[in-house]
């Protein structure tokens, strides 16, 4: 046996030294996924209490750093294949003299720890909040049944670590039920915006926002 390892000691060094290098491979590949898994963010859209129209939208940020919650798009897919999209970051009857010491009162923005949720309200309050600004619903009607609501998908875009970067997460909700009374998911993830279109949309999205907001604050009454 000695023999053969004295006879083969070259042979046998590179190949000592092939596997040293993929062990080292390895265990930096492992390292890598894990600083990856570190530096992306994990944002979840759940829907919680029941399936009923007034279940509640909840955001959750699972990722191993906060985030700033800067805008919320709700886009409608009516029944009569028409589609609206609009923001419903801020609520429409708030003012901001009225939040007092409490941002929550006026708008969702915020920002958001490692491991919180954020309870967005209602489906139903963001379906009529939107509804309203196109007309098509007045006050405490069902928006579902009202404006033929077939489906819908809710956005949620933050900014994330120490570059700030805007990502996006979106879940699509489905109308069903005899009565059109029931919400679902219709999957089981919410999908993350990474591509360069989506991240272009998302863009606009913000600049349509602040250009809403400019155009409000030139109509607000000083006080």
């Amino acid at each position: 046996m000695w023999e053969f390892f004295t006879a083969n000691a070259k042979a046998l060094s590179v190949v000592a030294s092939f596997g040293t290098m993929v062990v080292w491979v390895f265990y930096a590949h492992l390292l890598y996924q894990a600083f990856k898994r570190q530096r992306q963010a994990r944002i979840l859209i759940n829907q919680g209490w029941g399936e009923q129209i007034n279940s509640v939208a909840i955001v959750s940020n699972m990722s191993h750093e906060p985030v700033y919650i800067q805008c919320v798009v709700l886009s409608l897919k009516l029944e009569d294949g028409r589609k609206f999209r609009d923001s419903v970051t801020d609520f429409d009857d708030a003012e901001p003299w009225n939040a007092k010491n409490d941002p929550q009162e006026i708008t969702r923005q915020g920002p958001l720890n490692t491991g919180s949720y954020m309870n967005l309200g209602t489906f139903q309050t963001l379906l009529r909040q939107s509804g309203q600004q196109h007309d098509l619903i007045d006050g405490d009607e069902n928006p579902v049944k009202r404006m033929g609501v077939r489906n819908f998908k809710l956005t949620v875009i933050c900014n994330y670590g120490p570059s700030g970067e805007a990502i996006g997460v979106q879940r699509k909700f489905v109308v069903h039920g005899e009565n059109s009374d029931r919400l679902r998911p219709d999957s089981i993830y919410s999908r993350r915006l990474t591509n360069r279109r989506a991240r272009r949309k998302m863009e606009r999205w913000l600049s349509e926002q602040v250009q809403n907001a400019a155009r409000g604050e030139a109509g607000q009454p000083s006080r």
